[in-house]
């Protein structure tokens, strides 16, 4: 293993989920693309929660959203894709970062393009 293997940077991903799902997808799966490419282990809990918890469900997308928050408090940093926009659930994302002291990285493009 590689020494920046053991020390890449815990980068949380927040980017909107709900609305164009398949383009917000594309922009969460681009922005952990750039996280790996840059040396980071990116974590999008909006990739994860949403395969078994109903986001239609207010009580489940709450739950998914405070169980990322928890995974928030372990990473180095936050990077916010703000170019299509901040959700509601951005928003108690970066509130938290803040209260929390995260370094907040604001990202106002990513390239959506298919998987290599």
């Amino acid at each position: 293993m590689r020494p920046c293997e053991t020390s890449r940077k815990r980068v949380f991903i927040c980017s909107r989920c709900a609305g164009d799902i398949e383009r917000n997808i594309a922009a969460a799966e681009a922005l952990c693309r750039m996280a790996v490419e840059s040396g980071c282990a990116p974590f999008a809990p909006h990739l994860l929660y949403p395969q078994f918890l109903d986001e239609n469900d207010p009580r489940q997308r709450d739950l998914g959203i405070s169980l990322g928050l928890r995974f928030l408090e372990a990473c180095d940093e936050v990077w916010v894709y703000i170019g299509d926009g901040v959700s509601d659930g951005m928003r108690r994302e970066l509130e938290h970062a803040r209260r929390l002291g995260k370094l907040i990285v604001e990202i106002w493009e990513v390239s959506l393009c298919a998987r290599t």
